[in-house]
């Protein structure tokens, strides 16, 4: 019967619902290297995409959008919502985190654009990610 019961459910997920408060937000190992890559693969794309030379047109202004977008869905699978969760340095950074893209992709939608704030991001990285 337990053979039976632990293949057809996901045992860790029970076991969490159990074990943690309620008010937990449990983020598992493969939602968060999914969202960090998923992360990462955007930064640097978006400072390729800011590094080309000379003014940014329509084209270059929509990808730099889609970047900030596609990093503000990834941070949100990681966002707590203020609950604790089992990676303290995310629920202490990715509300602060998405702030700054959100107020970047601001800036990048406002008429005229303004990209200062998108060359903070890949900084804001580094509040987790110190190179130390």
């Amino acid at each position: 019967l337990t053979a039976l019961v632990a293949g057809c459910t996901d045992v860790p997920a029970l076991l969490r619902r159990h074990t943690y408060p309620p008010n937990f937000k449990y983020i598992d190992r493969a939602q968060l290297r999914s969202a960090m890559w998923q992360l990462a693969d955007d930064v640097r794309a978006l400072d390729r995409v800011m590094r080309q030379p000379g003014e940014i047109d329509a084209p270059r202004r929509v990808e730099v959008e889609r970047l900030l977008s596609a990093m503000l869905v990834a941070a949100g699978a990681l966002q707590s919502d203020g609950r604790p969760t089992n990676h303290p340095l995310i629920s202490d950074h990715v509300e602060n985190f998405r702030r700054d893209v959100s107020q970047a992709l601001a800036g990048v939608q406002a008429e005229p654009p303004n990209y200062y704030l998108v060359g903070t991001v890949s900084g804001a990285c580094l509040t987790c990610h110190s190179p130390d």
